[in-house]
């Protein structure tokens, strides 16, 4: 049996070319549709999938740098008890130490978003040209998405500053006297 070829315009709408291509061939006793636009649609699929998936992925990467920057600054008030208290001894008020560890934690989130968004976008990057050079997908163009990135990095920090709100409080309650008496 012969097999036909078809091409299908860049710009076709696959899926409904697809189950065209499929109804024309249905009475034909063992017809099938396949080949590479067959391919083409799984992978275009997949492909408008990822963005929900790598989403999720995000706000659990979110979570758990909220837990691990409330961790780090909850381990550096316990360190630098001293310190503060020294700090509140010489006239630092209770709401200055907070936003001093507000700050610390600004810092933190940022440094992990532009770390994480540096090496998201490279990994990117190569996964773009990786798949495309697969399946010869070439119309697939890798880009990143800043107003996505901004989004995510403004998330970040307002995680950062939420993390910071319970070390500081602790910090800030402490008594100079009583936290420069300990050894």
């Amino acid at each position: 049996m012969r097999s036909p070829w078809a091409r299908a315009p860049p710009d076709a709408d696959i899926t409904r070319l697809r189950s065209q291509l499929r109804a024309a061939v249905a009475p034909v006793a063992g017809a099938e549709v396949g080949g590479g636009l067959t391919a083409k649609a799984s992978y275009r699929e997949f492909l408008d999938r990822l963005p929900a998936v790598t989403t999720a992925l995000v706000g659990v990467a979110v979570l758990i740098a909220l837990i691990g920057v409330g961790n780090t600054l909850g381990l550096s008030v316990l360190e630098r008890t001293r310190e503060s208290a020294l700090l509140r001894a010489l006239g630092l008020h209770r709401r200055q130490l907070r936003w001093m560890l507000a700050g610390e934690a600004v810092l933190l989130s940022l440094a992990g978003a532009v770390i994480g968004t540096a090496a998201g976008a490279f990994f990117g990057w190569v996964g773009t040209r990786a798949v495309s050079d697969e399946i010869d997908f070439r119309t697939a163009v890798f880009s990143v998405p800043v107003p996505q990135l901004c989004a995510v990095t403004a998330v970040a920090l307002v995680a950062g500053v939420l993390a910071s709100v319970l070390p500081g409080r602790r910090a800030a309650r402490a008594l100079p006297v009583e936290a420069l008496a300990e050894p």
